[in-house]
């Protein structure tokens, strides 16, 4: 039966008529879970996984084997399901409330601090009067980092540190099921061995449970109560040493000779079990090709319609986000601004007056022998502004503000940033898409108007070069104070900056917030983006002057 996904604020997957046993204990139950993938090969084939509190079960295996598609299963099933693959189960039960997430380094967020990090998962946990005392810090002093990291910016920090607030994070929002995903990446063996006994240490004094998804045999050992393999040939969870494990090897009692003894012996079994496995013949692939077929006709029509979906989630939520979470909609916000309007407004500016200039000096110079060019240029004044600028100021910007809006996004997504997020309880789509969406819009706006005074500065530099006197009133009155036969211009112009405005914000974020799994692919969504907002652009302006000049 298919895995029935909640809301994700109660979020408990669970097969219809099924019932947890009251006897249980058991922070993640799983039986029966299979994962067929999109081409038709079976990943995943009856894997069962208990893991109770105070435990640490650590699951080990090949590159490939299924075991990041193990963790997408618990975080991201919706995702799972629009890419066509086949999750199906007895039973997967586990709350979201409980679920907490720590991604390879860290994924710690980059538009906050280390102490926005914290105190963002402590809003989001339900603890009231969080500034009446330094709660950030007694976190931190939880995983052994010193107060003074909580001002830090998280780009400045190592990546043992990145690793331990990452812990942290999730301990202050209250996560009592802990899910590592290769958390020893880019981490030296002494950084490793801190980071086992932070987890240790958190999960005993906690009473937590913890999933350890790694290939670091000395984190694995360090920390492990139970230790699984996913078998290439079974598909499933199969335990080793499951008579005979010592338990983590971190431990005070475990000698340093049984320690490296262990460690030894599991990297020994470990890589025998993969050569096993990289033997054993590949399942044979179904045919389904029909399905494969309706699947991408179904993403194209997804894409085509994402812009507006994300124009109607954004308004939905942004009043309320607004209200309710000020704080949190100004630190998005911000960052959005000052990105796609601040850091670059020298270069619009720059731009903008360098095309007014030369526009109006070509027009100036076309006239011929016995044209004057002052009555050419009176005779054109700032209709050249009003035609222009929209198109112009809107095609730059989404190559520019809109294309690194659109990196950091997908960025968030590639690293794991948003899927941390959405651990914590915290809707993405409120936090990140409104406030994102507006600034955009807001931005654009911003920048049109900067665009319409360079290319006014370049004309009244046209205009002084040629001794036109009253330049300021003859380039302006297009759009200030319209002649009658050129208000249809005016009208037009303005409509198509506010249409941009909302057309590029929605498929910057559409393009840049879509899920994704490797690094091309968001450099596909910044590509995709500037292309599609172009075509956009050019075929509105050649459809509204062609209406304009018909009329």
């Amino acid at each position: 039966m298919p895995v029935q996904v909640a809301q994700r604020s109660v979020k408990t997957y669970r097969c219809p008529g099924l019932t947890e046993s009251p006897q249980s204990t058991s922070r993640l139950s799983v039986r029966g879970l299979r994962v067929v993938l999109p081409t038709g090969r079976t990943l995943i084939e009856d894997l069962s996984l208990e893991v109770a509190a105070g435990e640490v079960a650590v699951v080990l295996g090949g590159s490939g084997s299924g075991k990041s598609t193990f963790s997408r299963v618990l975080f991201e099933p919706e995702v799972l399901a629009r890419q066509g693959f086949e999750v199906v189960a007895d039973r997967l039960e586990v709350r979201a409330d409980e679920l907490g997430l720590v991604p390879q380094r860290g994924a710690l967020f980059d538009h906050l601090d280390v102490r926005g990090n914290l105190e963002l998962a402590l809003r989001y946990s339900g603890k009231r009067d969080i500034g009446h005392d330094d709660e950030a810090a007694k976190w931190l002093d939880r995983v052994g980092l010193d107060r003074g990291v909580a001002e830090l910016p998280v780009s400045s920090l190592s990546g043992g540190q990145a690793q331990r607030v990452a812990v942290a994070r999730v301990l202050a929002g209250r996560r009592k099921l802990l899910f590592l995903d290769e958390p020893s990446v880019g981490l030296d063996p002494h950084r490793v061995r801190m980071l086992a006994r932070v987890v240790r240490e958190q999960v005993e004094s906690l009473g937590l449970a913890a999933i350890l998804v790694t290939h670091d045999v000395a984190l694995a050992a360090g920390v492990a109560d139970r230790l699984y393999l996913l078998s290439p040939e079974t598909r499933r969870f199969e335990p080793l040493f499951a008579d005979r494990w010592p338990g983590p090897v971190e431990s005070p009692e475990v000698s340093a000779e049984q320690r490296g003894a262990w460690i030894v012996e599991l990297e020994r079994a470990l890589v025998e079990r993969i050569e096993e496995g990289e033997k054993t013949p590949s399942s044979a692939r179904e045919s389904r090709t029909g399905r494969a077929l309706v699947s991408w006709l179904g993403r194209a029509a997804l894409a085509i319609a994402a812009p507006f979906a994300v124009a109607a989630t954004a308004l939905r939520y942004l009043p309320g986000h607004l209200i309710a979470r000020p704080g949190d909609f100004y630190a998005v916000g911000r960052r959005v601004l000052t990105q796609t309007l601040l850091r670059p407004l020298p270069f619009y500016a720059v731009v903008s007056a360098l095309i007014g200039y030369t526009v109006l000096l070509v027009i100036s110079k076309v006239g011929g022998a016995g044209v004057r060019p002052d009555a050419l240029i009176r005779q054109i004044g700032g209709s050249y502004v009003v035609a222009l600028a929209p198109a112009l100021s809107a095609i730059l910007f989404v190559s520019a503000s809109g294309s690194a809006t659109n990196a950091w996004l997908g960025s968030m997504g590639l690293t794991k940033q948003v899927l941390a997020m959405e651990a914590l309880g915290i809707n993405s789509r409120a936090y990140l898409w409104s406030p994102t969406w507006l600034a955009l819009a807001v931005a654009y706006l911003g920048t049109a108007a900067l665009f319409v005074c360079g290319m006014v500065a370049g004309g009244l530099a046209v205009c002084a070069q040629y001794g036109v006197t009253d330049a300021w009133q003859l380039l302006t009155a297009d759009f200030l104070d319209p002649r009658p036969e050129r208000v249809g211009n005016t009208v037009r112009a303005m409509f198509a900056v506010w249409i941009y405005a909302w057309g590029i914000a929605s498929d910057v974020v559409a393009k840049g917030g879509a899920a994704k799994g490797e690094a091309d692919a968001v450099t596909r969504g910044m590509t995709a983006s500037v292309v599609a907002c172009t075509l956009w652009v050019v075929a509105w302006e050649l459809t509204s002057v062609l209406v304009v000049f018909s009329t």
